[in-house]
Parts: C-alpha cells; sequence; structure tokens
C-alpha cells in the first residue's frame, strides 16, 4: 500500500472483505446452485466462465453477473426459437418460409406471404405482427412512378434508380435549375431552391419607397437579400444598417427606440472636459471613440466608460497621476527619505563587509530562506539605521530575504537580533 492510500483512509483489503476472490471459491458458489463450472481458471469478475446449467444447457457467464442474480438463459426462457417453430408460425398465417437457417432475430428471412408477394423480413418483426408490406398497403416505388409525379409539376427526373424515400435525386426545375431533392422531401412539398430564393426576392424600388413613407433615407444602393443588411439614416439623423427581414417585421432605428445619444451631443459632452473628440460616427455604448485629451494624450474609450459613474477618463492622465501617489510621502513605505541618508564611514570597507560574511559562513541566517541562489548574499542592518554598523547590527542573508524584511520591520528587526543573540551571545535584545 501506498502512503497516499493510507492517508486516504484505505487499510487492509482481507479486513475490509476486499480480498482477491479465488477459484475455490466461485467453484462452490455455482455448485450451491447446482451448477457445474467447467472453466479450470478465474481471472476477473468481468471475465466469462464456462459452466453446465441443471438442464444441461453449456453456457457463459461472468462472475459480476453470476453475483447480481443471473442465471443460464435456457432456463429464464430465452431460448432460441428453432427453425421448425419458425416455419409454423409462418404456415399458421398461411405464408412459405423460404431460408433454411435461422441466425437471430433480426436476420432477414425470405418468404413468400398468402397472395404470393415474394418479401424479406426479420423474426423480430414477424413476430410483433408484422407482415408483407404490399398486402399492407405500403409497396415500396418505383422509378416510374417517381418520374410521372415529378412530370405532374414540368419537372425532369434525371435520376435512372429509385432506392428509397430518403434516396437523392437529380432533377432539372422547369426554370433550369438542376439540383437534387429525395422523393421523402419532395411530398413535404420541397421544391427547387433556386426558385424559392428568386420568389423570395423583393424590388429594390419598393424597399425604397417603403423607407421613405417612414421618413427614412435608404443609402444602400443594391439588394442582395432578406439578410443582407441596408444602410439606412433616421429622420433623426443617425445613420445605421437593417436588414428587409427585421424592418418588414417592425423594427426601426435603435436610437430613436431607446434614446441612444447622438456623435454631436457626444462631442458636446467631450468638449465640456476640453477633450476632443476625432471619431465622426456613434454605433453603441461599447464602440471605441478616438479622442485627444487636454495634455494632448491621444487615445480611445466607449461612452459606457465615460458616462460611467467612475468617470473614467484618459488612461495615460490617470497612470501619471498614480505614479506621483507612489513616489515620496504619497506611499505606504515612506519613511521619511533615509533612503538617501548616507552609511556609516566603515561601510565604504570591504574588507569589513567580507568578514561580517566570513563570521556567518557565508550563508543566509533565515533558517526560512528558499531562495535558490546561496550565492547571492548581502549584509543586512537588523535595526534598519544605516549609521549603525557594529557586528551585532550587522547579519549575512540573501537578496531575497533582504528585500521581504522590509515588510513588517519590527517583526524582522526583533527575528534577526534573536538569531545573533542565539548564534553570537550578542546582548542586542
Amino acid at each position: 500500500m501506498t502512503y497516499s492510500n493510507f492517508k486516504s483512509g484505505k487499510r487492509c483489503r482481507l479486513c475490509s472483505h476486499n480480498a482477491p476472490i479465488s477459484y475455490d471459491y466461485v467453484k462452490r458458489q455455482f455448485e450451491a446452485v447446482n451448477y457445474k463450472l467447467l472453466s479450470k481458471e478465474y481471472i476477473n469478475s468481468s471475465t466469462k466462465l464456462k459452466y453446465i446449467c441443471p438442464k444441461g444447457t453449456i453456457s457463459y457467464i461472468t462472475w459480476n453477473s453470476f453475483q447480481q442474480g443471473h442465471r443460464c438463459g435456457c432456463c429464464a426462457k430465452n431460448v432460441q426459437p428453432t427453425m421448425d417453430k419458425i416455419k409454423k408460425s409462418f404456415e399458421d398465417r398461411n405464408a412459405k418460409l423460404l431460408s433454411k437457417k435461422y441466425l437471430n432475430c433480426y436476420e432477414k428471412l425470405d418468404y413468400i406471404c398468402e397472395n404470393g408477394h415474394k418479401q424479406q423480413i426479420s423474426w423480430d418483426s414477424w413476430s410483433i405482427g408484422h407482415g408483407c408490406p404490399i398486402c399492407a398497403g405500403n409497396k415500396k416505388h418505383v422509378i416510374e412512378f417517381v418520374k410521372k409525379e415529378f412530370e405532374k409539376e414540368k419537372y425532369i427526373l434525371l435520376s435512372k434508380e429509385y432506392i428509397n424515400n430518403k434516396n437523392k435525386l437529380k432533377y432539372e426545375c422547369p426554370k433550369g435549375h438542376i439540383h437534387f431533392i429525395s422523393y421523402g422531401k419532395w411530398l413535404y412539398g420541397r421544391r427547387c431552391p433556386t426558385c424559392a430564393i428568386e420568389k423570395s426576392k423583393v424590388d429594390f424600388n419598393l424597399i425604397k419607397e417603403s423607407f421613405a413613407k417612414e421618413n427614412y433615407i435608404l443609402l444602400s444602393e443594391k439588394y442582395i437579400s432578406s439578410l443582407s443588411k441596408l444602410k439606412y439614416k433616421c429622420p433623426k439623423g443617425t445613420i445605421g444598417h437593417i436588414n428587409w427581414n427585421s424592418w418588414s417585421l417592425g423594427h426601426r432605428c435603435k436610437c430613436c427606440a431607446y434614446n441612444m445619444p447622438t456623435i454631436d451631443f457626444i462631442r458636446k459632452e467631450f468638449e465640456k472636459e476640453n477633450y476632443i473628440l476625432l471619431s465622426n460616427e456613434y454605433v453603441n455604448g461599447n464602440t471605441k471613440l478616438n479622442y485627444i485629451c487636454p495634455k494632448g494624450h491621444r487615445h480611445s474609450m466607449s461612452w459606457s466608460n465615460w458616462n460611467h459613474p467612475k468617470k473614467y477618463r484618459c488612461t495615460f492622465c490617470a497612470r501619471e497621476r498614480s505614479s506621483i501617489r507612489m513616489f515620496g510621502s504619497g506611499n505606504s513605505q515612506w519613511k521619511g527619505g533615509i533612503t538617501c541618508e548616507p552609511y556609516c564611514e566603515i561601510w565604504l570597507d570591504k574588507e569589513y563587509k567580507k568578514d561580517i560574511k566570513i563570521r556567518d559562513q557565508n550563508i543566509c541566517l533565515n533558517p526560512y530562506c528558499n531562495n535558490f541562489n546561496t550565492n547571492d548574499l548581502v549584509i543586512h542592518h537588523v535595526d534598519y539605521n544605516k549609521k549603525n554598523c557594529s557586528p551585532s547590527n550587522l547579519i549575512t542573508v540573501c537578496r531575497s530575504c533582504n528585500i521581504k524584511a522590509n515588510i513588517d520591520r519590527s517583526w524582522h528587526q526583533l527575528w534577526y537580533k534573536t538569531i545573533l543573540n542565539k548564534r553570537y551571545k550578542y546582548n542586542c535584545l
């Protein structure tokens, strides 16, 4: 067992009744219900085991199925029908069975019905009452019949063979368009798709008149289909796009429907704060608008952000204000400018700093250091006073630990003083 399995609560399989099952145990279970196990080996619960049932039928079953209560299929009255039984069933309905062999309930059987039609049917279908499709009025169409149906509507059938109502048939419509269609879809009323598109096309002049009736100016010069966008100008001067399908359903200008601002209104709002709007078109609240801020920065912003309660403005100006706040007294780590103060005179002596590192065995004295670069060492002032360069105030740490010491300084000061006191017996606490 692995330690991870032990941690997750797993224990002895024998004690938990999950021990591997032996061949003898399986054999005893078969014999307990008068079954004889013929297999000489047990592999796992999914492997087939050969057996003889109490009625003498030889079959196979997995140990998994046997445990769930499954037994011999023959004893469960799932016996495969014999050829004599099938033949008698056909004779009972005045039909003659031609097939000499039965494989399974889905295999097709050749027969002649009482009216002399030669057909095929599976035992599964025959046993539930199905019979001859011709006698039932479901006779399969022939190519000549389908051809006549096409000719009734002046269509020319080009295919030479008919298989079924899902098979594609090649045809030529009265206008000379060549396409494919199944007979099933033909019965549903489907016809030539090209002719259907031509019928659905609307005259461009009619569309133009429809726009003009509502004081809209149609700017598009051609009409492609009911889903193609048409450019227009609404009575309030807003330029937009709409397809003929939406226009026919009663949709109109979005700006007029939702009181959307115009480009002139937006330009005035920008000018109130000395911004220059460069964009000449407004689409929606998420569209980027190019501008120049009072300080000359070129950038873009959506109307939604401009009109936001937080009043977003020029990104560059915001960064400049943020950078000013991060320097000097505005910074949360500001300590009165002590960084610029000079060190003590002995700090310039490289040999002195080298002696401190030798004293500390050239390692980072922070026991919780996780820096992989052990050679990147610096000398840290424990009390953060640059002018106090006595050995009791200096400790060797890695550069990573030195940076971390600037956070929660009081704790780090006490921590490093404790290390120096235990290591060198300095009286610095």
